[in-house]
């Protein structure tokens, strides 16, 4: 390798410059005579290991000196400071990094961890393992390699199984919608149906309209509740155009669907006209708001100005809408529950508890997030839902990393 920068040779006191040794197989270095072919041999298999190595290797002595750095490395940092100290050289930090192993490294020890780098957000497994010298001496050998694709294919992993999970437990609770909700109404119509009969052949045909008006009740209930079913499965599978969205437009056009609920409640709804615009699916926005505005007028209770407010605010950089009313509230227990399938806080109201836990699919499936804020019954509630989350960091180790590399600025 006389024409890498690695045949620079060290300046540490006290040991042979870098050039001079060689690793062996067991982490051991030994000085080459310069004629021995052996040597030659396994100088040419080490070169070609670490040419071949797809990540960044360094090394460094117990003083933090660097002593070798391969290409990739160089290519990255934009220099090769062979015996400047590592932290200044690929941290650009004055003092010793507070995540530093080299004390367990140096020690005898392997350590392996993996790191998610601020600098470039990529992932990175870091194996540190020592190299002892003839002469008594150790350094350390980092060898650095890129994991993002794999943690992409992990996360993605989890993602599904999770989302497994979590259709299993739909599936659990829509056989149980089956078995009861739906049968419910069926034994209705079955019972009527004898009245039905006896009605008629009785002539008592007020009875007998009363009794067909009943029939009728509970076959809407099936049918609605079969659409729910419906729209829950497709939840999160019908996707569209992504396009830049006014929120407040789309809030305009939904108060215009609902235009009959909400004048019979006498609700008055105010649209903030400074939403900013998003990226996303105009249908699937459509669908949120007209469920929240739906559901808050719906559960506006006795309030006698009842007033419906969609708007936004910033919080943490993330843009977070918002469908607040001025209606029942919710107890604090009550929270999290309406999210769930079937789940009705007021059990006399219309509808069949899906809607919530439709809207909450359709968001988690984007990668948002929709929760309730009430200061308890009687205090309104505030539906809120956001598409702005920073990806999670994944790391085996608490490092405390400020930097992956210092780039080359130039």
């Amino acid at each position: 390798m006389s024409d890498h920068p690695a045949n620079v040779a060290s300046t540490s006191e006290g040991k042979a410059p870098v050039e001079e040794r060689l690793v062996q197989p067991g982490n051991n270095i030994e000085a080459p005579s310069g004629k021995s072919e052996e040597c030659k041999e396994i100088r040419a298999q080490m070169d070609a290991m670490v040419k071949a190595f797809e990540g960044f290797i360094y090394i460094c002595s117990p003083d933090f000196e660097i002593e070798f750095m391969n290409q990739r490395l160089i290519d990255r940092t934009g220099a090769y400071p062979l015996g400047e100290k590592c932290y200044k050289a690929l941290h650009d930090r004055d003092s010793v990094c507070p995540w530093c192993i080299n004390e367990q490294v140096f020690a005898g020890e392997t350590v392996n961890w993996e790191v998610l780098s601020p600098k470039d957000n990529r992932h990175y497994a870091i194996t540190n393992t020592p190299i002892f010298h003839p002469c008594g001496s150790v350094s350390k050998m980092a060898m650095i390699r890129d994991i993002t694709q794999r943690k992409l294919i992990e996360d993605e992993r989890e993602r599904l199984i999770a989302e497994l999970e979590s259709r299993n437990s739909d599936l659990k609770v829509l056989n149980f919608a089956v078995s009861h909700d739906l049968r419910g109404p069926l034994i209705t119509i079955k019972g009527l149906m004898k009245w039905v009969q006896r009605d008629a052949m009785e002539g008592n045909f007020d009875r007998l309209q009363k009794t067909i008006e009943r029939i009728n009740l509970s076959a809407t209930r099936m049918e609605q509740l079969i659409d729910d079913l419906l729209k829950l499965s497709r939840a999160g599978s019908m996707h569209g155009l992504v396009e830049e969205i006014s929120i407040a437009e789309i809030a305009a056009e939904v108060v215009d669907l609902l235009a009959g609920k909400i004048a019979e409640r006498g609700v008055t709804i105010n649209i903030d006209k400074s939403i900013p615009t998003i990226l996303g699916e105009r249908h699937r926005i459509l669908t949120i708001l007209q469920n929240l505005v739906e559901n808050a007028v719906k559960y506006m209770g006795d309030q006698q100005t009842p007033v419906i407010e969609i708007s936004f605010r910033i919080e943490d950089n993330a843009k977070i809408f918002f469908v607040r009313d001025n209606g029942l509230g919710l107890e604090s227990h009550n929270k999290g529950k309406i999210f769930g399938l079937f789940m009705k806080v007021d059990e006399g109201s219309e509808g069949t508890g899906i809607g919530l836990a439709i809207l909450k699919r359709i968001i988690e499936e984007d990668g948002g997030r929709i929760w309730v804020e009430s200061e308890g019954l009687g205090k309104g509630c505030t539906f809120c839902f956001s598409f702005d989350f920073e990806p999670s960091s994944v790391s085996s180790m608490d490092t405390g990393v400020s930097s992956m590399f210092k780039y080359d600025q130039t």
